[in-house]
């Protein structure tokens, strides 16, 4: 169980569900840590802006973005 509530659809702001609405796909099968953030939605705006920013005209390859988060996690010494 998280120790910090996670938000769901039903129960999030309008701000947040529009948020949500937003972000594509299922609006209720939000990732965890999207749902954990949904807990200040200034901080979840952020979030969207940067994730957008990231990802928006990518150039790169999804095979070789996959490849790049799978060697840093393990130069990291994280569970991906």
């Amino acid at each position: 169980m998280a120790r910090i509530p996670l938000v769901n659809y039903d129960d999030a702001s309008p701000g947040v569900r529009a948020l949500f609405d937003q972000m594509g796909g299922d609006p209720r099968q939000q990732l965890n840590v999207t749902r954990l953030f949904a807990n200040h939605e200034g901080f979840l705006t952020g979030f969207v802006a940067m994730v957008r920013a990231l990802y928006a005209g990518a150039n790169l390859n999804p095979r070789l973005r996959e490849l790049a988060y799978l060697r840093a996690s393990q130069l990291n010494d994280c569970h991906y």
